[in-house]
């Protein structure tokens, strides 16, 4: 039985569609909490590629600070928007089913794979890791560097004249948006680590919330979410790196795959391990190093677009 609180649990959250509809997702698991709405770095800047003004740590920053400060108990992200390392006063914590994992195509045309675009055709993403995924595939694509909610992206198809864009599929279908779409499949669109899992943060040192969301842990879910971070973490992973990591679970076993590019997209290093799913962080590490031994670290040093 969990015990309850005799105030509400403050959820801290970004105050963009996608965001209040993670945070009111908790609300509806947790039944007991306030939506705290707070503005992030990367939300003032949405013109500017996020590498420019301070990486992925501006859509956590506040937050992180507001939980500091006490000013909040939790705080609700997209995982793969989480730094790789976070302050050692913070932990992370998965309540909820991981959603679709995949990116999709949404085109003008309603065109469905990406060798079928015209020669040339401009695509919109601000995510290193697809835009070496797209230059692998289609050297002759130009990128334009797109930001800001899903439905602020879709709308710059029409403004900035562009063939296509890519999203995730996760947000578009919590959303319920209604738009022509077609799945990019693996193994060619690996996509990124923790795509599809919403991750709560609090702190360590508050054992009430600590026990809360222990007694609600999705255990699936966070094994993936250690096994995909782990091996950001032994590859040093930004928010400018070309990385892809997935994971699968079956029958106790846990597998990871990864690819790690080029900036230009030109060369690439994949790899996979399986083993127990209690190992899944430690797999993870293990296939950092496996990734790095084969030359994953000079692929990444100049990680900038």
């Amino acid at each position: 039985m969990i015990k309850k609180t005799c105030k509400p649990i403050l959820i801290g959250t970004r105050k963009s569609p996608l965001a209040l509809w993670q945070a009111n997702q908790v609300n509806k698991k947790i039944k007991e909490g306030k939506l705290i709405k707070i503005q992030t770095t990367a939300d003032k800047f949405i013109n500017k590629p996020l590498s420019e003004i301070g990486g992925k740590s501006l859509f956590t920053k506040e937050l992180d600070e507001a939980l500091l400060n006490k000013k909040i108990d939790i705080a609700v992200h997209s995982l793969k928007d989480v730094p790789t390392v976070i302050s050692n006063k913070i932990d992370l914590a998965y309540i909820l089913p991981r959603s679709s994992i995949s990116d999709v195509l949404i085109s003008k045309n309603n065109i469905t794979k990406l060798t079928d675009l015209p020669f040339g055709s401009k695509i919109g993403t601000s995510s290193p890791r697809r835009f070496s995924q797209i230059k692998n595939i289609r050297p002759d694509i130009n990128i334009v560097t797109i930001r800001g909610n899903i439905q602020t992206r879709i709308n710059k198809i029409k403004e900035k004249n562009l063939d296509a864009i890519i999203l995730a599929l996760a947000g578009i279908k919590r959303l319920k948006i209604k738009v022509h779409y077609a799945i990019l499949r693996s193994p060619n669109f690996l996509t990124s680590a923790g795509q599809g899992i919403i991750a709560i943060t609090y702190l360590k040192t508050n054992n009430e919330i600590k026990n809360i969301l222990f007694n609600m842990k999705n255990y699936p879910v966070t094994y993936q979410a250690r096994a995909e971070r782990a091996v950001l973490e032994k590859l040093n992973g930004n928010c400018n790196s070309s990385i892809a990591v997935n994971s699968k679970i079956k029958n106790n076993k846990i597998s990871i795959n990864s690819t790690v590019y080029s900036i230009n997209g030109d060369s690439f290093i994949k790899d996979s391990i399986n083993g127990e799913l209690k190992d899944s962080y430690a797999l993870g590490h293990q296939l950092g190093e496996n990734l790095i031994k084969q030359g994953a670290s000079e692929l990444l040093k100049n990680d900038s677009h």
